[in-house]
């Protein structure tokens, strides 16, 4: 459980908002002796003193890695912009891993090649050394150079990016020294130090570019054919129906960004792929599925089941101990946060789309077995 890659505060809100109960969260996932990637996405500012304290945390042992959210997007962001990108010179300045985070590309307000240059230049700047680009997002009225037709279904839960965008993105990061990723897992664990992606990327590389963006993990980044010890057991414990299956390790995905419109099943839970796999039979929704996969490491899926777009996609259902609820994992984090009393009133938020409940979400992973103890009153010995 302690493998989880864990988010902090991502949900309506900031961890800047809500720094004190950041590093609360901080401090708890310390107490348990959280082992994975903690991932703080921020528009806020990073102050030396924000910075000073999470630099205990890195130096005790977390594997903090924070994400700065950067757009140029003013029309429809409430924050301003120029503190975002001094926030990698201060997190460089105490050695805090750190990668700039461009999104939401919404075209065509920051997708044209000047503005893409202005990002790039402006994080080479204050030596940023890593960038993700996770593609576009919006509805009908801001997805303007695509087709309607084939994306707006699509472009919340695929986000796709169009060839031009991310060719203009790769050449200015060749020119400047940056390393650009396509995809939040292979960046973090690249970041981190890590020798694999957490997510099954390696299935899919033509899809994020691995090799022509000369991805650092190349080398060691192989598709995991093993669950980790005694995870099966546990799986299997919490009431989950799952069959590991052998396959052809060998296995790619052959879909590319141009076509990725056209396969209905979601990268990290691909029941396309004939690798080694876990087959869930009793999982309600990705977030099952994305949770079994953290949790044993290896590609983990239910024929047929993808993101649908449903509200509690992402939420986790133990199936033997249904009394347990708020956990969810999806794509690439186990969300720790609280909703936050206010945020930063971005006009394209999804809040609108959930509904803020006001209410807590996640606790540190290795938690889970004390609250199952707790519930069902079991002698531990």
């Amino acid at each position: 459980m302690r493998n989880m890659p864990v988010s902090i505060n991502n949900f309506y809100g900031d961890p800047t908002i809500q720094w004190e109960d950041t590093i609360l969260k901080l401090k708890n996932l310390a107490a348990t002796k959280h082992s994975g990637p903690i991932g703080i996405i921020t528009k806020g500012k990073i102050t030396e003193k924000h910075a000073q304290e999470l630099v205990c945390f890195v130096k005790a042992g977390l594997k903090i890695v924070v994400l700065i959210s950067i757009s140029e997007l003013p029309q429809f962001e409430n924050v301003a912009m120029e503190h975002r990108y001094e926030n990698i010179r201060v997190l460089n300045q105490f050695n805090i891993p750190n990668i700039a985070y461009i999104r939401p590309l919404t075209p065509p307000h920051n997708t044209n090649p000047e503005i893409i240059e202005k990002i790039c230049q402006k994080l080479k700047k204050v030596g940023a050394k890593a960038l993700v680009v996770s593609g576009f997002r919006g509805d009908e009225n801001l997805v303007k150079d695509m087709n309607p037709d084939e994306t707006v279904e699509w472009v919340l839960r695929v986000k796709v990016m169009t060839k031009d965008v991310y060719e203009n993105f790769k050449k200015y990061c060749e020119e400047l020294g940056l390393q650009l990723f396509t995809r939040t897992s292979c960046a973090v664990s690249a970041v981190l130090g890590d020798k694999v992606t957490y997510n099954p990327y390696y299935y899919s590389p033509n899809l994020v570019h691995c090799e022509e963006l000369h991805c650092p993990l190349s080398d060691t980044c192989k598709p995991v054919t093993q669950t980790r010890e005694d995870s099966l057991d546990l799986v299997r414990f919490l009431g989950y129906d799952v069959e590991f299956i052998e396959g052809n390790c060998a296995d790619r995905c052959h879909i590319s960004p141009e076509n990725r419109l056209k396969c209905f099943s979601c990268c990290t839970t691909c029941f396309h792929l004939k690798g080694n796999r876990l087959v869930v039979k009793n999982a309600k929704s990705l977030g099952d599925l994305t949770f079994i996969r953290f949790l044993t490491g290896i590609l983990t899926i239910q024929p047929g089941k993808n993101d649908s777009g449903e509200k509690e996609i992402g939420l986790i259902n133990l199936p033997a101990f249904s009394e347990i609820k708020d956990i969810q994992c999806l794509n690439s984090w186990w969300p720790y946060a609280k909703i936050g009393d206010r945020c930063f009133g971005c006009s394209y938020c999804i809040e609108k789309y959930y509904g803020n409940k006001r209410k807590e979400f996640g606790f540190p992973p290795a938690e889970l077995l004390d609250r199952i103890i707790r519930l069902k009153g079991y002698e531990v010995k």
